[in-house]
């Protein structure tokens, strides 16, 4: 497992790396505003909507690879504490040689067998079920959601991640992994 200071550098670095990232975004899309206002892009229709073009691709690349760090983070933390709840190689009731092996469904239930909880009830799971799906669905779908998984998702429907959701899953990660070392304790 990773210790509590290590997590904190981890998620910092995360956080400022978005930060960073979104200031240099808000001032590229600042001087395209102020490039139109003094007339710069009357000339061609486009020319306004392709100078916002690459400055707000930056900010979704920098928003998803927040959210694919973060899942990676929890996922790798719950491989590490399904490790430690794993007994032997080859049981036959797991179907799994290691840990590393294993679905995150089936980490998960390694988990929760073992510390006899619920993840589903540790605060900020939902939040950290939230970034997993949106991960997913840029992996692989190009960020449409699965109407098969999702009853309520129509077909076309796309997560739409913002900046106000690239923060929430960081405090989301922190939240959960906390409390759930601290449920391990208990």
């Amino acid at each position: 497992m990773i210790s509590n200071i290590v997590l904190g550098f981890e998620l910092d670095a995360i956080k400022h790396f978005l930060t960073n990232t979104l200031e240099g975004v808000d001032t590229q899309i600042a001087h395209v505003f102020r490039q139109e206002e003094a007339g710069e892009f009357e000339a061609h229709l486009d020319d306004f909507s392709n100078a916002l073009f690459s400055p707000l691709e930056q900010e979704a690349i920098a928003i998803r690879a927040v959210l694919y760090e973060i899942n990676a983070l929890v996922e790798w933390e719950l491989l590490g504490i399904a490790n430690d709840a794993y007994v032997s190689p080859g049981d036959k009731d797991s179907g799994i040689l290691f840990t590393k092996d294993a679905s995150i469904g089936k980490v998960c239930q390694l988990i929760e067998k073992h510390y006899q909880i619920a993840l589903s009830d540790v605060p900020g799971w939902n939040e950290v079920q939230r970034t997993r799906q949106t991960v997913n669905a840029f992996k692989h779908s190009k960020g449409f959601k699965d109407c098969r998984r999702d009853p309520e998702a129509k077909v076309l429907d796309r997560f739409e991640p913002t900046r106000e959701s690239a923060y929430g899953a960081i405090d989301g990660a922190e939240i959960f992994l906390r409390a759930l070392w601290k449920k391990l304790k208990e």
